[in-house]
């Protein structure tokens, strides 16, 4: 038995990348966004507040990247997974570090969940399409 396992993470290099690539992507539709690079453990890596994103955002954009993170699956996925199970569902949404509402991807690569990232600041739509702009700079 191994005393020891080998965990994956994105690296600072590519969390400022796709960080980058959110935003240009934000301030290209003239959205005003909060958006979070985090490792594979949740810890934020990036954080990028654009001038005029609402700052109680900034909570949820942590939040969405650790969430994406912790489960691997788009934090837009959970309302679908937990409709059936409202009790889980209840726990999940009342947790500190959670969010269940579009926004956050798993950042997967080579098949392990590497990172997260979370962007928050508009509706789950155009969260989302920010979020989704950062694996653009991957290749």
């Amino acid at each position: 038995m191994s005393e020891t396992i080998q965990i994956s993470s994105i690296s600072l290099e590519t969390a400022q990348k796709m960080a980058n690539a959110a935003l240009a992507y934000a301030s290209s539709k003239n959205f005003k966004m909060n958006i979070v690079v985090c490792d594979h453990a949740g810890h934020p890596l990036v954080t990028l507040r654009m001038p005029g994103a609402p700052l109680p955002a900034y909570d949820f954009a942590q939040r969405k990247a650790a969430t994406a993170a912790y489960y691997g699956i788009p934090t837009a996925d959970w309302k679908e997974k937990l409709e059936s199970r409202p009790i889980v569902m209840t726990g999940l949404a009342n947790h500190d570090n959670v969010a269940m509402f579009g926004g956050g991807q798993p950042i997967i690569l080579n098949g392990q969940v590497v990172g997260g990232i979370g962007v928050a600041g508009g509706n789950v739509v155009q969260d989302d399409e920010c979020a989704l702009a950062g694996f653009s700079v991957l290749s």
